[in-house]
């Protein structure tokens, strides 16, 4: 009885853990840039701000697993930039943009 108790207990702490860490994403806060540094992303609690040579974008942002998106806050707000975070911790833009890929600044 006491064994199905602690395995019962184990199963729903581990469940919880998983939804958790799902839940919260990845932590992309901060800024990255290219490595010509023509390009500058700050992330910092949903809000992003983008300069790409003269034009700048204000933009909310949110986590999705491994995929960070990006939604203008102006202009037309359905056109999204979904970049991909690498396993260093890198942004890899969308296939067929004109962005190259971020590296995150420490």
């Amino acid at each position: 009885m006491n064994r199905a108790w602690v395995r019962r207990a184990l199963v729903i702490a581990i469940l919880a853990g998983v939804g958790f860490a799902v839940g919260c994403g990845a932590h992309v806060d901060g800024t990255y840039k290219d490595s010509d540094g023509a390009v500058t992303l700050k992330l910092n609690a949903g809000k992003a701000s983008m300069d790409f040579g003269p034009v700048h974008l204000d933009a909310a942002y949110s986590v999705s697993g491994n995929k960070v998106t990006l939604t203008p806050l102006q202009g037309d707000t359905r056109q999204t930039l979904v970049f991909t975070i690498d396993s260093d911790g890198s942004l890899e833009p969308p296939a067929g943009t004109m962005f190259p890929k971020l590296l995150k600044q420490k």
